[in-house]
């Protein structure tokens, strides 16, 4: 090797670590200014008092994941076992978190030691509900032996499904309590700071699993006719407020998904083992309007199904009916043709529609969602009509026999010889 060779050959050596040197150094750089930033940051938050230094923060969490995303790789990996866009997440939650406390404590007053204190414990209580929940499922299927262990278990269940009922819409109207009732009026930064509360709670879980207990519970249940109308009442009270939450909720979950385009979006939705998979697409609502509507059709079903039992058992057959109208209809046609035949109508009036109907269905039938007051009060009178109908024919039959029989007595005893008269006595 001559003298000009060695030298290009030690310039090469020298050149090649001093780059190697270099990039170890730059990569240490950026790991090291990535650090510093992102401690600034989050020491920032942590002292905040007011929304304004947050607001200027929220600019440097959007500065520091533009300056550092072409070098995201490089992070994942110095930064393991955190990511890069797992420190970016961490830092947007804990902004937006005490955004949300700061903003609270300074405009609406609310103590919120003592919401968040309320709000673990409803949570907390819910889950108890939900393991005695299991086993009083376990409980209703072992308790088919006879009547009474079965209607006590009845009882017990749907006390608990109602109890859950209640604490869970206690618990939503503590999350939101602090808010303007418009969500119109509350800033982005509060809508996803309610969206967050709300995936903490597994409030999407907890709603979807209370319509679906409702819907195994009509499936392992033989309800008897008085039962049905604090069923519809339930179903009634949980659709109502579902319809409004809903709306709040893809509300907060619009502005929630308003994020940088690198970041993962969530789904929003539920975790529970009953419920499906969401589309990421769909707003998260979707999924538990499915099983509340499976629950209506459920409950429904029942109902009817259990209405045209009692007719059938006792051998009338009447046109199929599923809704309101269908079964209005039905009783409406049945009474015509019992009018048009002149038949014997006293099982279908006394033994089922007084003995039956209108003293164990009545208040369920009476409810303006199955076939309310008006229309009941309709049937109610064309099937009173019928048994008068046939009760006066009957009455009236009666009476001309009677008046048959007292007139050919008459007629008798009008034919029948006068006795001579004595002679008079000289």
């Amino acid at each position: 090797m001559n003298h000009f060779t060695r030298i290009s050959f030690y310039v090469f050596i020298v050149v090649t670590l001093t780059s190697l040197l270099s990039a170890q150094q730059s990569d240490f750089q950026v790991k090291k200014n990535f650090e510093t930033e992102y401690n600034a940051i989050k020491g920032g938050i942590d002292s905040s008092k007011s929304t304004g230094e947050l607001d200027t923060l929220a600019e440097r969490i959007k500065a520091l994941e533009r300056q550092f995303v072409n070098r995201k790789n490089f992070l994942d990996k110095a930064l393991y076992p955190e990511t890069f866009d797992s420190k970016m997440e961490n830092l947007k939650t804990l902004h937006v978190l005490t955004y949300d406390r700061v903003y609270l404590i300074a405009n609406q007053g609310v103590k919120i030691e003592e919401l968040e204190g309320r709000i673990l414990l409803l949570t907390t209580r819910l889950d108890t509900l939900g393991a005695e929940r299991n086993r009083l499922f376990d409980e209703l299927r072992a308790s088919k032996k006879t009547v009474a262990t079965l209607q006590a278990a009845i009882k017990k269940l749907s006390a608990n499904l109602q109890a859950k009922d209640r604490l869970l819409f206690a618990l939503i109207d503590s999350i939101f309590l602090p808010y303007d009732k418009n969500l119109n009026q509350v800033a982005d930064v509060q809508k996803e700071a309610i969206s967050r509360k709300l995936q903490k709670s597994s409030i999407l879980t907890r709603i979807y699993d209370i319509a679906a207990d409702n819907v195994e519970f009509l499936g392992v249940t033989q309800l008897q006719g008085k039962d049905y109308a604090s069923m519809i009442d339930q179903y009634q009270q949980f659709n109502n407020k579902w319809t409004g939450l809903s709306e709040k909720i893809n509300a907060v979950h619009v502005a929630s998904e308003v994020k940088t385009d690198n970041q993962p979006k969530t789904g929003g939705a539920t975790s529970g083992k009953k419920a499906a998979t969401v589309n990421e697409e769909q707003p998260p609502s979707v999924h538990v309007d499915s099983v509340v509507t499976l629950w209506y059709t459920k409950l429904t079903a029942s109902f009817w199904s259990q209405i045209a039992k009692e007719f059938s058992s006792k051998g009338i057959a009447l046109r199929p009916f599923s809704t309101g109208t269908s079964f209005s209809a039905s009783i409406h046609a049945y009474v015509d043709s019992m009018k048009a035949s002149e038949s014997d109508a006293s099982i279908f009036v006394n033994d089922v529609w007084k003995e039956r109907i209108d003293k164990d269905w009545r208040d369920a039938l009476t409810k303006e969602t199955m076939l309310g007051k008006a229309e009941y009060a309709s049937l109610d009178k064309a099937v009173s009509e019928l048994g008068q109908r046939k009760f006066d024919a009957t009455f009236i039959g009666y009476i001309i026999a009677v008046l048959v029989i007292v007139l050919l007595a008459w007629w008798f005893l009008k034919r029948k010889p006068k006795p001579a008269s004595a002679s008079p006595t000289k």
